[in-house]
């Protein structure tokens, strides 16, 4: 039976009051990145210690401000919301998310898992007997996942940003392994994208 550490519980309670707070249907990248930082597990100092523009702040003004779509407004003439106007309506969010994924977290998690398999089969990365929050930092790297291009629009390197992932996950003074481009599917691999699928992906 696949198991989850404290860190990827707290993550995920996070991710829903985060995307509660905002008012999001279903679960994106976007929340999981709030949620990662909000929970602020040991990982997760580890981490953004090398990025001080990495706040739960910074990333909801970024979500609020679509920041990541800025580039495309310019171009039809028009501009993003401005986040100090539209954080005066977050109050406390509606409804809770529907505990659904939207397709690009789907995505970003398929291949995050897909990967992260891969290394954990050669040796690269350590075979952990639980499941914890650094399946979803590499999720939210992933480039077609939008908290990656949140992260780029704010300036913070993603690719910087998961070799700190990786080098926290593997033991002191051990190689940082490269991230895979073409990963293959192995059986733990597989459980685990089904255990992320049992919630339905939002249409």
């Amino acid at each position: 039976m696949l198991m989850y550490d404290e860190s990827f519980v707290a993550v995920m309670t996070a991710t829903k009051n985060e995307a509660t707070a905002l008012g999001a249907r279903d679960f994106g990248s976007e929340h999981v990145l709030l949620g990662l930082l909000a929970s602020d597990d040991d990982l997760t100092q580890r981490v953004v210690r090398s990025f001080p523009g990495l706040t739960t702040s910074a990333v909801r003004d970024a979500v609020h401000g679509a920041l990541d779509d800025a580039p495309h407004l310019a171009r039809l003439g028009l501009s993003a919301p401005d986040p100090a106007v539209t954080a005066t309506t977050r109050g406390a969010g509606g409804a809770p998310p529907r505990n659904k994924h939207t397709p690009e977290l789907q995505s970003a998690l398929n291949q995050a898992t897909a990967k992260w398999g891969q290394l954990r089969r050669t040796g690269a990365l350590p075979k952990e007997r639980k499941v914890g929050s650094a399946i979803l930092w590499l999720a939210v790297l992933e480039p077609a996942a939008r908290a990656s291009r949140l992260l780029h629009a704010m300036d913070v390197d993603a690719d910087s940003v998961r070799a700190a992932v990786l080098g926290a996950m593997v033991p002191a003074g051990a190689d940082v392994p490269a991230w895979p481009t073409e990963p293959t599917v192995g059986p733990f691999t597989r459980l685990v994208q089904q255990v992320f699928s049992r919630t339905n992906v939002a249409r």
